[in-house]
């Protein structure tokens, strides 16, 4: 699975496709193939990189805060919510 060129036809395609495996990748949870595809592309696609190291930055701040605990169920949706958001 080699991510395509990014050409403007096909470049929405392709970033929905990274931004769908993101959580996978930032849980540990990906496929080879998956970590793979999106290595390469977040290495030619600035906006995949920075959400990637947001995502990152962010589960880890949460991780550090929450002492182990489980955050609220509606605090886990409004944040995946508002990551989720277009940040263009």
């Amino acid at each position: 699975m080699e991510p395509q060129k990014q050409s403007p036809d096909n470049l929405q395609e392709v970033n929905a496709k990274c931004k769908e495996m993101l959580q996978l990748i930032i849980d540990g949870e990906a496929t080879e193939e998956q970590r793979l595809y999106f290595k390469e592309h977040m290495d030619e696609c600035l906006p995949c990189f920075k959400g990637y190291e947001l995502d990152a930055a962010l589960k880890e701040v949460l991780k550090s805060k929450c002492c182990g605990g489980h955050a609220p169920h509606d605090l886990v949706d409004q944040i995946k919510s508002k990551i989720e958001q277009p940040k263009f």
